[in-house]
């Protein structure tokens, strides 16, 4: 069955939570704790997990009856029951939570009804233990005492009531009451994420346009602009619409709307085209420009401003400083399943400062918010001179 995005958190239920969200214990048989609560996938590996220590408990079982003597068919019905109440007792209440969350509705299900699922779920695992208790009394050839016929003393009905309290939590565990608890808390840390996603994306937004926008770059542009006014007057003012184009493109990118956070490859790349175009203006002739990007990647998702960061870091650090002719590149290619967006130049290399400037950390913490472990930021040298960073993102091709 087909999982959607819990569009209400933008948490993806197709993929492995993110590294930072994982809570617990995920090591073999929990795996599936990797994967958000209620998800096919988290209940499929629960599923299994249980179904392998059920199967065990009652294997041991059937080997201990078939060793006391009890005859082959009758200890097959017992046990029969046995494995069909554990499963139906720990799947049932769970699966209907998890199509409950899984629905492709426009928000994520609201917690009155998973609390309501969870209800469900407890009455579910009560219903499969008496319903497979009954089973097994019958095959065992057991009648029920009523319960104007029993006799227990004090001590005994303190242990049955103590019993009973023990037997309400099982069925509440077992039929999903755990695991709703778990899914409010990964609404907790998805809602705290998302959070902090916003406050980097919004300390990176304001950092670049503090670069881009900082008095002395407008400064220079403008004094570059000034002697075109005098030499060259078509020049000059094709020099204003770049900076205009670039303040355009730049400006609406820093608010939080659908073009800020959910931004697109083209998008970014015209950011960096506007900017580029100002930096031809100031380094002249010398700096080649070239946009390799096919137009079916440009409407792919891509993260806001980190495209930017590079290019203004490789013009500042490594083609500004460079004598003579320089060249920077921008080429996007996807793969089946990474989008790779890479900055080159042959400017003066690492060692003109790189791993400073607008903060290669900063764009590396953004990438493992948005995507875990699905993204990258590579950056390395380039022979025989220059540097090459790389920024790697999923790809779907669907969405291109």
């Amino acid at each position: 069955m087909k999982t959607h995005p819990d569009h209400s958190q933008s948490l993806d239920l197709h993929q492995p939570l993110p590294p930072d969200m994982v809570a617990g214990l995920t090591c073999w048989p929990l795996r599936y704790r990797r994967y958000p609560v209620f998800s096919w996938r988290w209940w499929k590996g629960r599923m299994l997990t249980s179904l392998g220590f059920i199967f065990a408990y009652a294997g041991i079982g059937v080997i201990g009856t078939l060793a006391a003597g009890e005859a082959a068919p009758k200890v097959a019905i017992t046990w029969g029951y046995f494995i069909a109440g554990g499963l139906l007792m720990v799947n049932l209440g769970p699966a209907l939570a998890t199509w409950l969350r899984t629905l492709s509705a426009p928000a994520s299900p609201r917690g009155w009804a998973m609390v309501a699922v969870a209800m469900l779920g407890f009455g579910i695992a009560f219903g499969a233990d008496a319903w497979a208790s009954s089973g097994i009394r019958d095959s065992l050839g057991k009648k029920r005492v009523p319960e104007s016929e029993r006799r227990v003393s004090d001590l005994d009905e303190a242990r049955l009531k103590l019993s009973g309290l023990w037997a309400l939590f099982l069925y509440f565990a077992l039929g999903g009451g755990l695991a709703t608890l778990a899914y409010f808390s990964e609404l907790r840390r998805l809602r705290a994420r998302a959070a902090l996603l916003r406050q980097l994306g919004s300390d990176m937004r304001l950092s670049v346009l503090q670069a881009q926008l900082e008095p002395h770059f407008l400064f220079n542009t403008l004094a570059a602009i000034r002697p075109l006014l005098r030499e060259d007057a078509p020049l000059a003012e094709a020099a204003l619409d770049a900076l205009v184009d670039h303040l355009r493109a730049v400006l609406p990118r820093t608010n939080d709307g659908p073009e800020g956070i959910e931004s697109t490859l083209g998008l970014q790349l015209d950011v960096c085209e506007s900017y580029l175009k100002l930096m031809k203006l100031r380094m002249g002739e010398r700096l080649s420009v070239s946009i390799e990007a096919p137009e079916l990647l440009r409407c792919h998702p891509f993260p806001p401003l980190m495209l930017v960061s590079l290019v203004e870091n490789a013009i500042k650090h490594g083609l500004e400083p460079k004598p003579g002719d320089a060249t920077l590149r921008i080429t996007a290619s996807a793969s089946d399943d990474k989008l790779s967006v890479i900055v080159e130049d042959d400017g003066v290399g690492l060692s003109g400062g790189l791993s400073s400037g607008v903060g290669l950390a900063n764009i590396r913490e953004q990438l493992l918010l948005r995507f875990g472990n699905g993204a990258t930021l590579e950056v390395a040298g380039r022979k025989p001179g220059g540097t090459v960073a790389a920024i790697n993102v999923p790809f779907q091709p669907s969405q291109s």
